[in-house]
């Protein structure tokens, strides 16, 4: 736990000084705001609110003085020089130099220009964190910059991992569907050979051929045969018989329309087919009907006289 404790401790010392040094290294060393009535140990909070209300008739730019910008310059170097780079003699003839001997003078004015660097630093931080708020209350959100990043860091590591893991699983996923599509196109170029190239569809396709010229051959004998069993079957003696019954049946024909031309005829006398024919229509019907009684009677008489006989 204590080891725990100095770690955080030594880090935290280490992040203020590099916090330091970038500030110093980074400083706008054309000119600082100050102002005419206050004290050097009342300037940077005083810098802070003109700074934050904008109040530029309380200020007025300042140069900064030749031997406190030659201490700036001087300190900047020394505390962003890796070890080992100065050796003891530059070192000593750095410390004893008379800008150097004046630093204690110097402190508060270097703490006010490193102040305003910090103070104008963490305005920008607040503006692009809160673009929405006033800029004249931009100053209350500083308190709350150290937070807000942390949990920005936070969350930004933790959407890293979510990132990184779904990059992972669309990797998987990835190579999963290639495979798929790999294994897809060989079935594929598979099912394309042994329909369309492969030994099933080359005796299919060879069968049927086969088969369509069998086909043609069997109905080129058909014919053949149909011809040679008529030449049998309807010889030249044949042919005349049926030219001559096709010949009688014509004639028949003929004949059978002349006669039921005269039976019209012979109707057409008896009144059927005229307009005027009920008369006769009734006459024809009766004698019919008497002709069919006397037929009934005749045929009645024949069996009692076949009756005599055969006794």
């Amino acid at each position: 736990m204590f080891a725990i404790q100095a770690l955080r401790t030594s880090r935290l010392r280490s992040a203020k000084s590099q916090f330091l040094k970038s500030a110093l290294r980074n400083l706008d060393l054309s000119s600082t705001p100050a102002t005419s009535t206050t004290s050097s140990n009342n300037t940077a909070p005083k810098l802070n609110r003109t700074s934050t209300q904008s109040q530029s008739s309380r200020t007025q730019s300042q140069t900064l003085p030749p031997d406190l910008l030659e201490l700036l310059l001087l300190l900047s170097f020394y505390l962003n020089s890796p070890a080992g780079m100065l050796t003891s003699q530059q070192l000593t003839l750095l410390l004893n130099t008379p800008t150097w001997t004046c630093l204690p003078c110097h402190l508060p004015k270097i703490s006010a220009l490193i102040s305003t660097h910090l103070h104008t630093h963490m305005l920008a931080l607040c503006r692009i964190l809160t673009p929405a708020t006033n800029p004249s209350f931009l100053h209350r959100t500083i308190p709350k910059l150290l937070p807000t990043i942390s949990s920005l860091q936070t969350s930004n590591l933790q959407q890293k991992a979510e990132l990184a893991e779904r990059r992972i699983k669309l990797a998987t996923h990835t190579t999963t569907l290639l495979t798929l599509h790999h294994l897809a196109t060989h079935l594929l170029i598979r099912i394309l050979e042994q329909t369309s190239h492969g030994l099933l569809a080359r005796h299919i396709k060879a069968r049927s051929e086969y088969l369509a010229l069998r086909a043609g051959q069997l109905a080129t004998e058909v014919r053949g045969l149909k011809k040679k069993g008529e030449r049998i079957v309807y010889s030249e003696e044949v042919k005349g018989a049926l030219e001559t019954y096709v010949g009688e049946l014509r004639g028949g024909r003929e004949r059978g329309r002349e006669r039921r031309t005269q039976a019209e005829r012979v109707l057409w006398g008896y009144g059927v087919g005229r307009e005027d024919r009920g008369e006769k229509d009734r006459v024809m019907r009766e004698i019919a009907k008497v002709y069919g009684e006397l037929v009934r009677e005749v045929e009645e008489v024949g069996q009692d006289v076949e009756r005599l006989r055969g006794r």
